[in-house]
């Protein structure tokens, strides 16, 4: 059995691949991408992340970096941001940190600031139960 964290990570937003993603908004599809740094690592020698805001929809997601197994290749959404003017206040400094070993954690509670992502993941939450949870799928 899926531990509480596990499954509201799996209601947040999660895809299997960049591909599913892009397939369940064809608005992603067409709208252009910032980079949000391609080295988010999970504490010192874990997963990798690459971070990506998509315009059209306000989305902040993270993909594993690597090869398509064992979780690789998988998005989730962290957040939402209106436009560039909160994305870069909420992540104000990502450039200096994004490098540095456990800057997940960073990212997680930076992200926490914004807007939950939309359906299916529950607005409502407090930030600190989002991050615990963001926190174990990407450990996962």
């Amino acid at each position: 059995m899926a531990s509480p964290s596990r499954e509201l990570a799996d209601r947040a937003n999660r895809y299997r691949s960049l591909r599913n993603f892009y397939l369940a908004d064809s608005r992603r599809r067409s709208s252009r991408e910032q980079d949000v740094g391609l080295w988010w690592r999970v504490g010192a020698h874990g997963p990798v992340y690459r971070a990506a805001w998509v315009r059209e929809t306000g989305e902040l997601y993270i993909t594993r970096l690597g090869r398509l197994q064992d979780g690789r290749g998988e998005v989730l959404v962290l957040a939402r941001a209106r436009d560039r003017g909160q994305l870069a206040e909420a992540l104000q400094g990502w450039q200096d940190v994004c490098p540095q070993p456990d800057s997940m954690t960073w990212l997680l509670h930076r992200a926490a600031g914004l807007p939950a992502p939309g359906k299916p993941a529950p607005a409502s939450l407090p930030a600190e139960t989002r991050i615990a949870a963001y926190r174990e799928a990407v450990a996962g």
